[in-house]
């Protein structure tokens, strides 16, 4: 949020924009992840929930667990974003949504964290906690589908990751967000 911050305080506005679509019964969430941030050394999470063309939610949070590699930090943020979608997908259908698809549709860059909840069992990976593994049965069972996202077209980098001005209008543009410029505030004005 920091990160956010900094960029912002030299801008006037972030406008999200909702403009028109035909009714959408697709949702879609992107997840990302840093791994052993500092200080702490626990990975962040990031990611975008939009429905059709709209940015509806975003968010960016600590994982609780610390992953031993970068691999595991992207199946924990595609844990957060997988749960956070199925609690919006049921708010969303909860206020009017009714034509909203149940299968949770997320995209990860990352190839690993992908291959990991195609498959079943822990693989390599065995110190992760058997709790953990709910996620490859609803993958193998249809209710989620995962797809490969680039990592310079994955708007929840912006959650997760240091980038410059470009990447960052980039991303913001992607969840259809515009920042726009001010001037710098002169001392006379302070």
């Amino acid at each position: 949020m920091k990160k956010i911050a900094r960029y912002l305080s030299n801008r006037r506005e972030v406008v999200w924009k909702y403009e028109w679509q035909d009714p959408a019964n697709l949702s879609h969430v992107m997840g990302d992840s840093d791994w052993g941030g500092k200080p702490t050394r626990k990975s962040t999470s990031g990611g975008v929930w939009m429905i059709g063309n709209h940015c509806i939610k975003t968010w960016s949070a600590s994982q609780g667990a610390y992953a031993l590699s970068s691999a595991e930090a992207e199946f924990y943020a595609m844990i957060d974003a997988v749960t956070r979608s199925k609690g919006l997908i049921s708010l969303a259908k909860e206020v009017g949504f009714s034509d909203l698809e149940n299968i949770v549709h997320v995209g990860t860059d990352s190839s690993a964290a992908k291959s990991f909840v195609s498959r079943r069992g822990l693989g390599k990976m065995r110190h992760l906690e058997i709790r953990d593994l709910w996620l490859q049965k609803e993958v193998n069972d249809g209710k989620v589908k995962v797809s490969k996202v680039l990592g310079t077209e994955n708007p929840a980098d912006l959650m997760t990751k240091i980038l410059g001005i470009k990447d960052i209008d980039e991303r913001l543009k992607m969840m259809n967000l515009i920042a726009t410029w001010i001037r710098p505030i002169s001392s006379e004005e302070d």
